[in-house]
């Protein structure tokens, strides 16, 4: 019989890992789309406004398209460090549940 290099505890954290992070992602993109918009609209008037005082008008519609990124990226990462954790988490609770 074949033995791979990695162990079966090990191909299965590999697998968990795989998943969460997939889980992981996959949510974080929903929690992204719903939440970037409201986080964009409340925040995008102070932002501008500091722009145009500290910059110039002109910088303005590039500060807002930059905002747009940055809100959005940040929204992301926010809510997929949150989730994996969670889920990570979740994960060792029903794990410590069912084998202890």
């Amino acid at each position: 019989m074949l033995k791979s290099p990695k162990g079966h505890k090990e191909a299965a954290r590999d697998v968990f890992t795989s998943s969460v992070s997939l889980l992981a992602n996959t949510l974080a993109a929903i929690v992204a789309f719903l939440l970037t918009g409201p986080a964009y609209r409340h925040s995008i008037g102070p932002i501008r406004d500091f722009a145009a005082s500290q910059y110039g008008g002109a910088i303005a519609d590039l500060t807002t398209l930059i905002w747009g990124l940055v809100i959005a990226v940040a929204v992301f990462a926010f809510a997929r460090a949150s989730l994996a954790t969670a889920i990570t988490l979740g994960g060792f609770a029903i794990a410590a549940r069912l084998f202890v």
